[in-house]
């Protein structure tokens, strides 16, 4: 084939063509000018970053019979059959394919012969990790102490998983990702000298910067992605080819995604799924695209620059006047329902349906969040505290002062109290204690002995809308407590029966006290606080035998595990042998 693809076209000859590892090449060009080339080299990082590449780079200076300095000739004999493959002197070995005990032991037979052309013989193993146990007790031995003519270099992407009796034979260089402007560089630089049928090619800015994201860091996978554009679109790279040819949601689409998510536009977010999978988008790969914008917007959100984003400039401009419309809180939920649905397509048969039902139960479900952290200036609502207001022109965010910040946070949560969560088929509670602000309470101040009773009148509502909204854990811890008195005018008294200390302090705990107060507002229109208090009295049933409510006297004689059961399951001793 006369064809040779770009990245193997592009493949650094010299230490200052390698992009962006120049801690590695400092070491090693050192360690060539004084002469103090170790054994055994392990070098760690990810795919397509250059480990390969300067491990033939180092070989090539150390058998350079013209170098200078660390630079090799790139013009002796052996330089020249390094580069093109033909020498006997550089072996490289796939360790995924050669991984067993019977090629390691011909590698340990092999080092003893002396090289053809060079100084050293070179042994490249690249993916190293991939060597069974024996394979590397095969190896251990000569990597420790070979003969004075045999280098090893080894490569991997997963150094973690390499014997530590091998990592410390080895001086360890650790490759790090390619950043997008590295990236970006590179590949104008190689645009510059490529020709199509000998026109000069002519690219999009934003093109260039799509492909450096998907490459995610490797060079070669950038390399490959730009040939692939190449051969689409001929001497004009345009951003359009580019995201046809990746498979990535346009930048509208996603605006308009996230924009239904923010209005709780369903018929919208269902709308956009569907054209997705019918244009053939993997729900896995439409998964991954979504945490990113979510991820960048929380980037913006939190002063970010547009220009740090890695995206097209007019794409980043538009993400950061829809970051102002979105909560942090908001955003950080969308990218928790998102990392779930991705791990949940894998094992699902309907991909579609998880991604929808992920979207969806950000205001809908159990998993639904408070209204509050939706956006609310939006349509000129209350901005929270944990909401940081953007400044047009920089995309940072705005001085606030401690105290408006505080002010603003009282202000909202007194507003927007956390809702309990809505109804699963089995049944409807009522609307009014899930939807829609409070009722008003009474203009007059209520007695202590009138708040009890209105606390006592609502709590088999509670409870039955407790159990109905699958808040299965509070509603056990309830289920032997009795609201016995308010005092001073707000702070509600849950009276306990000996032996459930433990139902006292899980009630008391953080989370399922602000439910019960939260739901109680609703119920009421009253703000009550709640406090636990254990009873005298064992159970409320009164002594001896099974009381009406189910609960059972002399529960001491019981295990712990039963009375927890009948605790939760509502249930009752029938008899005892």
């Amino acid at each position: 084939m006369s064809y040779v693809a770009l990245y193997r076209a592009w493949r650094p000859q010299r230490w200052e063509d390698v992009v962006d590892q120049k801690p590695v090449i400092r070491i090693l060009k050192n360690a060539l000018t004084t002469g103090k080339v170790s054994h055994a080299y392990l070098f760690a990082g990810p795919r397509g970053t250059g480990k390969t590449t300067v491990a033939r780079l180092l070989a090539k200076a150390v058998n350079c019979s013209e170098r200078s300095g660390a630079e090799p000739c790139n013009a002796c004999r052996s330089c020249v059959s390094i580069q093109d493959g033909s020498t006997v002197d550089v072996i490289e070995i796939d360790a995924a394919s050669n991984r067993g005990i019977d090629e390691m032991r011909s590698l340990r037979e092999a080092v003893r012969y002396v090289p053809a052309l060079g100084r050293y013989k070179v042994y490249i193993i690249d993916e190293v990790h991939m060597l069974t146990q024996e394979a590397f007790n095969a190896l251990l031995k000569t990597l420790e102490e070979p003969p004075e003519h045999v280098i090893f270099i080894m490569a991997t992407t997963a150094p973690h998983r390499i014997p530590v009796t091998i990592t410390s034979r080895c001086q360890r260089l650790d490759f790090r990702r390619l950043t997008v402007a590295d990236i970006e560089a590179q590949m104008e630089k190689i645009l510059r000298a490529t020709t199509v049928a000998g026109q000069a090619v002519t690219w999009e800015p934003a093109a260039l910067r799509l492909i450096a994201r998907a490459a995610q860091g490797s060079m070669r996978d950038a390399l490959s992605i730009l040939d692939l554009c190449l051969t689409y679109g001929g001497t004009a790279l345009a951003e359009n080819d580019v995201r046809e040819i990746l498979g990535e949601t346009s930048a509208e689409t996603m605006q308009r995604l996230f924009r239904a998510i923010v209005q709780r536009d369903i018929h919208t977010i269902l709308e956009v799924t569907r054209e997705s999978s019918d244009k053939g988008k993997d729900m896995g790969e439409l998964c991954q695209e979504i945490g990113m914008y979510a991820r960048d917007m929380l980037l913006l959100r939190q002063g970010a620059r547009p220009s740090e984003l890695g995206r097209p400039q007019e794409e980043a401009e538009g993400m950061l006047s829809l970051a102002r419309t979105f909560s942090t809180p908001l955003l950080i939920g969308v990218l928790e329902a998102i990392s779930k649905a991705a791990q949940t397509i894998k094992v699902q048969d309907d991909p579609r349906l998880v991604l929808e039902v992920a979207l969806l139960g950000l205001f809908m479900g159990d998993e639904a969040l408070p209204s509050s952290v939706f956006s609310g200036n939006i349509h000129g609502g209350t901005q929270t505290a944990r909401e940081i207001p953007v400044a047009a022109d920089t995309g940072k965010p705005t001085a606030v002062e401690p105290r408006q910040q505080a002010q603003a946070g009282t202000e909202a949560s007194e507003a927007s109290p956390m809702p309990l969560a809505p109804e699963d088929g089995r049944g409807k509670a009522e609307p009014a204690l899930f939807e829609g602000p409070a009722p008003p309470a009474e203009e007059k101040r209520l007695s202590d002995e009138e708040l009890a009773e209105i606390a006592k009148a609502a709590w088999p509502r509670l409870m039955e809308a407790l159990f109905r909204s699958k808040k299965v854990k509070v509603h056990a811890y309830l289920l032997q407590a009795s609201p016995s008195r308010v005092e001073g005018g707000k702070t509600l008294v849950l009276t306990y029966p000996k032996g459930y200390m433990t139902h006292m302090e899980q009630i008391m705990v953080k989370e399922n006290k602000r439910l019960v107060e939260v739901g109680l507002y609703r119920l009421t229109g009253h703000r009550f606080e709640i406090a636990v208090e254990m009873s005298d009295i064992s159970h409320r049933g009164g002594s001896g035998g099974n009381g009406e409510d189910g609960s059972i006297s002399g529960d001491d004689e019981l295990h712990p595990l039963v009375r927890a059961a009948i605790t939760i399951l509502d249930g009752k001793v029938v008899s005892r042998t």
